[in-house]
Formats: structure tokens, C-alpha cells, sequence
């Protein structure tokens, strides 16, 4: 039996797998390099309802990486980013936010994954020669969107006017440049955008 890949990897996790401090990894996260995710049931913000997995403003569960914070600290969480938003929502109900764990938070193994191979992580899974092999060989969908044009385009852009501040703003720029440019009514969304171009920013900011 073929074995089935992770699709989600648990904060507390990590550690072990890099050999990294909790507080250490927490900071790659606070600092916009790793995107946390929680799944929620329904929520309101605003007149919205939201559901399923959700990103989390890292500085907002800040505590919960405290050294010193208890292993069973509850925070209240009160924004949330659902794939679709560029921006945090407020939750409003509960009224309360929405009870977090240290044990609750995740990461998808996407992000993980493409986070050792930046940074030379372990990878207890498969090496990255070996996901790239896999990659070319296997039968995967082809990519719907003209990702080489953007990119271009892009780059042209930063070489103007220079890199955008953030990792937000970066994203928004690629998805401005997919609603000019699509010819068939169809472009990609936040998250996918944000997958597809994360290491391109990491690089940029380093070396920009």
C-alpha cells in the first residue's frame, strides 16, 4: 500500500522535526515566514459567516509561544484570514473570539515542505530531489494560469518601483496583475497565489 502524504503538520511538531526551539520557529512565524492555519466551525464577522480552515495573525496568539505560558493556555482569538481575504476579519460571534490552544495550531504540509527546501531544513518525508522527481513524473493537472507572464510583468514592477513592504501587498500585486490580464474571466485565488510565489518573496527580501 502506497503510503498517503500529510496534508496538515501541527505547530508543536516542528521542533522536532527541525531542531529548532519552539520560540524560534514561533519567530519565523511572527515575522510573516510561516502562515499558521486553524480549522473553525461557524463564525460570524460582521455579516459574514466563515467556516473550515482559517489563517491566523500570528502576533495575535503571541502568547501562546511564550516560554513561560502554561501548556494548557487558552487565548481568544478575534481575527481570522479566510482564504478568499486579504486582510484579517473581526470576529464578532461569539462575542468572546474563538478559544485557542498551542496544540490547536497547524501549518499545511505544502508550506512545510516548501520551507525546508528554502531554508534547508530536515525533511523527514522525502528529500527534495526526490518531490521534484515525483513531480515531473507524475500526472499532475497542468497549470491553469499563466504563472511565467506574471512573473515577468512582476519583476518589472519591483524593478520600477520596488519590492512591496510586505508579503500581503506582494500577493496583491500578482493578483492585480491576473484580474488585468485574464482572458477567460478566471484567476487564481489569495491562497494559491500566496503558495505559488512564497519563496519568491522570501528570496526577494533577502536579497533586495
Amino acid at each position: 500500500m502506497k503510503d498517503i502524504s500529510k496534508a496538515f503538520f501541527h505547530l508543536k511538531e516542528l521542533p522536532l522535526r527541525w531542531g529548532r526551539s519552539l520560540s524560534e520557529i514561533a519567530g519565523w512565524a511572527l515575522d510573516g515566514r510561516l502562515n499558521i492555519i486553524l480549522p473553525i466551525g461557524p463564525v460570524r464577522c460582521g455579516d459574514r459567516a466563515v467556516a473550515g480552515i482559517v489563517r491566523l495573525p500570528a502576533t495575535d496568539i503571541a502568547r501562546l509561544f511564550q516560554a513561560d505560558a502554561a501548556p494548557d493556555l487558552i487565548v481568544s482569538l478575534f481575527r481570522v484570514l479566510p482564504d478568499d481575504a486579504l486582510e484579517p476579519l473581526f470576529v464578532t460571534e461569539p462575542a468572546g473570539g474563538i478559544e485557542v490552544r498551542l496544540q490547536d495550531l497547524m501549518l499545511a504540509a505544502d508550506d512545510v515542505l516548501e520551507f525546508e527546501e528554502v531554508n534547508g531544513l530536515l525533511s523527514l518525508g522525502r528529500s527534495s530531489a526526490t518531490r521534484r522527481g515525483r513531480s515531473k513524473g507524475g500526472r499532475g493537472r497542468p497549470p491553469v494560469y499563466d504563472w511565467e507572464d506574471m512573473l515577468v510583468d512582476v519583476l518589472i514592477d519591483i524593478a520600477q518601483n520596488g519590492l512591496p513592504k510586505t508579503q500581503d501587498a506582494f500577493v496583491e500585486l500578482i493578483l492585480d496583475w491576473f484580474n488585468e490580464n485574464r482572458a477567460d474571466g478566471e484567476l487564481p485565488d489569495e491562497s494559491t497565489a500566496r503558495k505559488r510565489c512564497n519563496r519568491i518573496w522570501w528570496r526577494l527580501k533577502e536579497r533586495l
